[in-house]
């Protein structure tokens, strides 16, 4: 996968994880434009989670397909199909290394003027410059010198940094307070206007901006429309 913009389609999609009697998604469809914002809600078990990680073959559907720009994922080699995708998850995932290395993990050649961009972005400029050592401090084993929003904010670094064309944000700023939140936000309409965004989130205020929210229930989908639409609708 050379170029990609950034397209995501589920055609009929189902998943089945083995040794379960019922689908954890079922038949669902959905067409997600390049630059656009859609947001997943529903209760705990909805299918939310196991729907975004199919996009990157964590697993694969048990029917249907889901198409990057036109390409089926299972036709993408993985190396290929995950260059084109940042994660960030509610457990975020940090190595025993500086700020800085972890920031710019996948992007390794990075400048200091994007590796201070991204830092920006995820609003951690006011902690990192009160650090003696600033970016070349520890962050300990998986992270354990951090507080679980500086966790999560890292990771949202990174991710900005790697200027995805797909977005996975599953609960990212759980952690975060709602005022850093909004200003991380406001950076991601910004910085990554291009990118696909697919947000799981359980705030409503971390999804009611989004182009489209979708409803799931017990893996299917039963609404989707704007904040407002479906505050009158569903």
């Amino acid at each position: 996968l050379e170029y990609c913009s950034g397209q995501v389609i589920f055609d009929h999609v189902s998943l089945r994880y083995p040794n379960s009697e019922r689908d954890a998604v079922h038949n669902f469809n959905l067409t997600v434009n390049p630059g656009d914002s859609v947001a997943l809600v529903g209760f705990s078990g909805s299918g939310k989670t196991s729907l975004v990680n199919m996009i990157p073959r964590f697993w694969n559907p048990t029917s249907g397909r889901i198409l990057i720009d036109g390409y089926d994922t299972r036709d993408i080699t993985l190396k290929s199909l995950r260059k084109q995708i940042a994660i960030v998850s509610q457990d975020v995932i940090l190595f025993d290394d500086t700020i800085r290395n972890n920031i710019a993990y996948g992007v390794p050649n990075a400048s200091e003027e994007q590796i201070n961009k991204a830092i920006d972005d995820a609003a951690l400029r006011e902690f990192i410059d009160a650090l003696p050592k600033g970016l070349e401090t520890p962050v300990g084993e998986a992270g354990n010198f951090l507080s679980g929003g500086q966790k999560q904010r890292l990771c949202i670094a990174r991710a900005i940094l790697k200027a995805p064309k797909v977005l996975i944000l599953d609960d990212s700023t759980s952690a975060v307070d709602t005022a850093t939140e909004a200003r991380i936000r406001q950076c991601f309409s910004t910085s990554l206007k291009d990118t696909t965004k697919i947000i799981i989130a359980q705030r409503i205020g971390s999804v009611e901006e989004a182009d489209r929210i979708l409803v799931l229930d017990e893996g299917r989908l039963i609404g989707q429309g704007t904040h407002e639409q479906l505050m009158e609708e569903c």
